[in-house]
């Protein structure tokens, strides 16, 4: 009888504590979202169920995004409002965002993670702000962003201040520091030389030293844009590891970051033409940039075994990219990037890594050329072209070399003349050129699926879609 009572006493508390339980109804709630998706066919290749990239090795989507893969986020926002009469009130956010791909194939339809498709979530985004406090010139952020500023959209890069990552930030009118932490990123995909050894029954494993990055911005603002500067100081507390039979002691190590950016307002027939001209120069720990990002605090090359640190590593990165709206008919979308990196070792070729069991390369260049043109045809339909040329050195081996162009007829059912009107509807004809070194070495993802070829081709539809 005693448990009856006890069980009936705690069923009926029970729905008590579901009665009690809020029910939503704030309207306080924004949703956006990026994606893409489509098929594809890679000619030429054996496997061409998974086509892969025409672009270089080592340089991600510079050269042409065109056969980007299947990708998805999804951003959610609530917005709180403060009990303040009056407009001069704190605006207050906290964002979400979930994304979602694949590197092995397909991401949607009749896949999972259970299957070859391997479908990886992310959440690159959880975090406050509180901007304009009080109606002040003072705002302040915390949590983890995509803390970064504009990109060269065509070949999907951020090429100054991409400080994504777990951090704290405060605002006051043009300027901001942060403080960021990079311990959570993810080290089974591409590995900075810089990591300390996890030993786990007598059994080591690989992981990020967590370093901590200090970032000073300021922007000073003229007539017809800005001038951004850029500060950085990178510093890895000292790392120890020990086993039954290993020791591993590394010490402590820094890099610094300079650079600054002009971004300039053109006026034009159609709104929104501009030019921006970057310079950013990283030494130490802080010379990353490498695969299509530009994050500085990703290591590049080799370290130095005797000290076991990056003291001469440097990286030099100039990038150029402009939008011309020539006329009503026509815009012009293009860009140049320049990047030297070099590693902490005396090699200039390649170096063993701290466990003396890969050859990372300790030196490289990178140089691409493009340009997207679209021609509006009619309001509906957009007749998007794009010429790439892209070179990349590794060490003391020749330039790989890639001339790539891309015709993509577009229906944009919004009817909106803008390069920046979506969704998209493409269809999407890629062919590349490779020099004798990049076709001898399979110096591509495409040459990788296909074999050794002069010419790769690239036939696919794709959507294309934001909303924010």
């Amino acid at each position: 009888m005693k448990h009856v009572f006890t069980l009936t006493f705690f069923f009926l508390f029970s729905l008590n504590l579901l009665a009690q339980s809020p029910t939503i109804s704030n309207k306080n709630f924004s949703i956006g979202s990026y994606g893409r998706a489509g098929i594809a066919y890679a000619l030429g290749a054996s496997n061409s169920d998974f086509p892969q990239s025409l672009n270089l090795n080592g340089m991600g989507s510079i050269g042409g995004r065109f056969e980007e893969n299947d990708y998805f986020e999804l951003v959610t926002a609530l917005h709180f409002n403060p009990a303040i009469a009056g407009e001069e009130k704190t605006k207050i956010n906290v964002q979400a965002r979930f994304s979602f791909y694949t590197t092995q194939g397909q991401l949607i339809g009749n896949v999972s993670n259970k299957s070859i498709g391997g479908i990886t979530t992310a959440l690159p985004e959880l975090y406050a702000e509180a901007n304009n406090i009080m109606g002040s010139d003072w705002s302040i952020w915390m949590g983890a962003r995509l803390f970064r500023g504009d990109d060269i959209h065509i070949i999907d890069h951020y090429y100054f201040d991409d400080h994504s990552g777990q951090g704290v930030g405060i605002k006051y009118k043009n300027t901001q520091f942060s403080e960021i932490f990079t311990g959570s990123i993810d080290t089974t995909s591409t590995l900075p030389p810089n990591f300390y050894l996890n030993i786990v029954n007598g059994t080591p494993t690989l992981g990020l030293r967590n370093r901590y990055v200090s970032i000073i911005e300021h922007t000073i603002t003229t007539n017809n844009g800005y001038v951004k500067l850029l500060g950085e100081y990178q510093r890895l507390p000292s790392g120890t590891a020990q086993g039954a039979d290993t020791f591993y002691n590394y010490p402590a190590d820094n890099g610094y970051v300079v650079g600054a950016k002009y971004f300039k307002n053109i006026n034009s027939k159609l709104p929104g033409s501009f030019n921006a001209v970057s310079a950013r120069y990283g030494t130490g720990i802080a010379n990353g940039g490498d695969g299509g990002s530009s994050r500085t605090y990703v290591t590049y090359g080799a370290p130095n075994l005797e000290t076991n640190s990056f003291k001469k590593a440097y990286s030099l990165a100039i990038t150029e990219t402009f939008l011309l709206n020539l006329s009503k008919n026509y815009s012009l979308n293009g860009y140049a990037i320049y990047t030297k990196s070099r590693g902490a070792s005396d090699s200039l070729n390649k170096a063993p890594d701290y466990l003396n069991k890969q050859l990372l390369f300790n030196r490289k260049q990178d140089i691409a050329f493009g340009a997207r043109g679209t021609w509006y045809i009619k309001d509906w339909f957009h007749l998007l072209h794009e010429l790439d040329l892209t070179w990349r050195k590794d060490g003391t081996q020749d330039f790989g070399q890639m001339t790539k162009f891309t015709i993509a007829p577009t229906f944009v059912p919004t009817a909106v003349r803008d390069v920046w009107a979506r969704p998209h509807f493409r269809l999407v004809y890629s062919v590349a050129h490779y020099n004798k070194f990049a076709t001898d070495n399979l110096y591509s993802p495409y040459l990788a699926q296909s074999g050794s070829k002069s010419w790769g081709q690239y036939l696919g539809a794709k959507v294309e879609w934001w909303i924010w």
